[in-house]
């Protein structure tokens, strides 16, 4: 009975503990995805269609609702890792596109709607608190200047920009891997490593954050000269270094609640945003 759970539980995209929480009760009652009925084969397909032809021969695949992510080479899965993706309100895009340079000790520009929707109140009741705790910095015009000297309100903060200095408190950690898009989003380390032992990983604004990076790092360096991830890792603490890839690496964000896996069964995963429902209904399932 234990072992049958666990199966369920993995065909769910829940934890294989064999524990009846909540969760797995409400799995086993039909409640969330078990089972793969024919519109969720023939929207899965749907979807694989809106894929480029060539993934690359080498490719790094993100799947969503899996919260998990691959590298591929010549066919073959090289690397895989856990990641969190975006929260319902703040969904991570699905798109493909080519990662073709990382930063190591990044800043973090905060983007103006994280910083209008969720800082501001904070910022104008002491600016230079707020800004000091948090190893943030403005800069107008190029230059970086004290927050107090800045009249904040919701016309102001769309004329500055917020950085985060790089160091161990920054949200995007040590490493960010980039793909230049118009839903600036990509690929980076984070300070908040306790999130990865949880089973649902939708956290973010929209960005994908890595488990183990520089692993990461070493897979997709695997056939690039002079560089991996413990030479990366060495860079850690100084300034903000940029390392451009000899040749781009192929990036798809995608979402996959259901697929074949290696053994020719079925995996299920919770349909996260509801992408998935509503392409079983405009197709007519």
């Amino acid at each position: 009975l234990v072992e049958a759970v666990k199966a369920a539980q993995k065909k769910a995209g829940l934890k294989p503990d064999g524990r009846i929480t909540g969760r797995t009760l409400s799995a086993l009652e039909g409640h969330a995805p078990v089972n793969a009925s024919e519109g969720d084969i023939v929207a899965s397909m749907e979807r694989w269609r809106w894929l480029p032809r060539d993934l690359g021969s080498e490719h790094v695949f993100v799947n969503i609702p899996d919260y998990q992510l691959k590298v591929v080479r010549n066919g073959r899965e090289t690397y895989r890792g856990r990641v969190i993706v975006g929260k319902d309100k703040t969904q991570t895009p699905i798109f493909s596109n080519a990662i073709r340079f990382l930063v190591v000790n990044p800043y973090w520009n905060v983007p103006i709607s994280i910083a209008s929707k969720e800082m501001l109140p904070n910022i104008r009741a002491n600016p230079n608190a707020y800004f000091s705790r948090r190893g943030y910095e403005v800069v107008m015009n190029g230059k970086v200047v004290s927050p107090s000297s800045v009249s904040w309100n919701e016309r102001t903060i769309r004329q500055v920009r917020i950085r985060q200095k790089p160091g161990d408190d920054n949200a995007l950690g040590n490493i960010k891997f980039m793909f230049p898009n118009e839903h600036a989003v990509y690929l980076h380390d984070t300070p908040s490593r306790g999130l990865f032992a949880n089973a649902t990983r939708a956290y973010s604004h929209g960005c994908v954050r890595v488990d183990n990076p520089f692993e990461f790092a070493d897979a997709l360096f695997a056939e690039e000269p002079g560089w991996n991830g413990t030479r990366l890792k060495g860079l850690i603490g100084g300034r903000e270094r940029r390392v451009d890839l000899a040749r781009p690496v192929p990036v798809h964000l995608a979402y996959f609640t259901h697929w074949v896996n290696d053994h020719g069964r079925v995996e299920v995963r919770p349909d996260l945003y509801g992408h998935h429902a509503r392409l079983k209904k405009l197709m007519g399932y």
